[in-house]
């Protein structure tokens, strides 16, 4: 019950007109197959693995292919993770930043990285502008 609450939020952003993305320090293709198992693909416009990327996590390389690939304006993205890496890469390139404390393996990390969004249920990703 707890993953189709998560996915209806990811169709709530859909329904909203939010684009959303995966950066992974995963491969594309592994990145793909798991997107594919969960079946929640259809919910992500695109995705990049750590194959496509020159610099891992917490580098803004995958953030910052994305906002060129798809000609997004840094102010307007959120990069939503669960661990600080994700916050320090989201940091780095420029955008908003969230920590998925719903997720996280030590919500303190994430606060130690002051993230302009600490959120404590996926539900409430529909409330960030």
């Amino acid at each position: 019950m707890y993953l189709h609450k998560r996915f209806d939020s990811f169709e709530d952003l859909q329904q909203k007109g939010k684009n959303l993305f995966v950066v992974s320090s995963k491969s594309h293709d592994i990145l793909k197959r798991n997107l594919d198992n969960l079946k929640i693909t259809q919910y992500f416009k695109d995705f990049v693995g750590c194959d496509e990327v020159q610099h891992y996590k917490p580098a803004p390389d995958g953030i910052l292919i994305l906002l060129d690939r798809y000609n997004l304006n840094n102010k307007q993205s959120v990069m939503v993770g669960d661990a600080r890496y994700d916050l320090q890469m989201g940091k780095s390139a420029s955008v908003k930043t969230c920590g998925a404390a719903w997720d996280a393996f030590s919500v303190d990390s994430l606060k130690n990285e002051h993230p302009d969004y600490l959120l404590f249920h996926v539900a409430e990703l529909k409330n960030i502008e």
